[in-house]
C-alpha cells in the first residue's frame, strides 16, 4: 500500500521541487520548433508536386510547434514552481502526446504514403503532378 501511495505522490505532488532537466527540455522544445520551421519549408516546396504528401502531412509542422511550445511552457512553469501546473504528470502527458504523434506520422509515412502515391498514379497515369497553367495573381 505504501508503494502505491508513493507512486501517486511522485506523479501528483503539487510542487515537485528541484528540476535538473530544465535546460535539456528547453533545448528539446526549441529543436521541435526549429524542426517545424524546416519542415514547413520542405512542405511548401513538396506540396506543389506530391498530392499524397500534401494530404497526409499538412498538420505536422503545427503539431511540432505545439509539442515544442508545451515543453518550453512546462519548463518555465516548473522553474517558477507553480502549484499543480508543475506536476510531473504534465511532463509525462506531453511525452505521451509526442509519442502518439510520432507513431501516427511514422505509420502514415511508411504505410499510407506509398498507397496514396500508387493510387494517384493509377487514377492519373501520365499526368504531371505540377500544374504550370495557373492564372496570375490579381494585383
Amino acid at each position: 500500500m505504501t508503494y502505491l501511495k508513493n507512486f501517486f505522490h511522485y506523479f501528483f505532488q503539487a510542487t515537485p521541487g528541484n528540476f535538473k532537466y530544465a535546460i535539456a527540455l528547453a533545448v528539446i522544445g526549441g529543436l521541435f520548433i526549429l524542426a517545424a520551421i524546416v519542415f514547413s519549408f520542405i512542405y511548401s516546396k513538396k506540396k506543389k508536386t506530391d498530392f499524397a504528401f500534401k494530404r497526409l502531412f499538412k498538420n505536422l509542422s503545427k503539431r511540432l510547434v505545439l509539442i515544442g511550445s508545451l515543453l518550453i511552457v512546462y519548463v518555465l512553469i516548473r522553474y517558477e514552481n507553480i502549484p499543480y501546473f508543475s506536476m510531473r504528470l504534465w511532463m509525462y502527458l506531453i511525452g505521451a502526446l509526442f509519442l502518439y504523434f510520432a507513431y501516427r506520422y511514422i505509420k502514415a509515412y511508411r504505410i499510407e504514403y506509398p498507397k496514396e502515391t500508387a493510387n494517384f498514379e493509377m487514377a492519373h497515369p501520365g499526368k504531371k503532378t505540377e500544374n504550370k497553367y495557373l492564372p496570375n495573381k490579381k494585383r
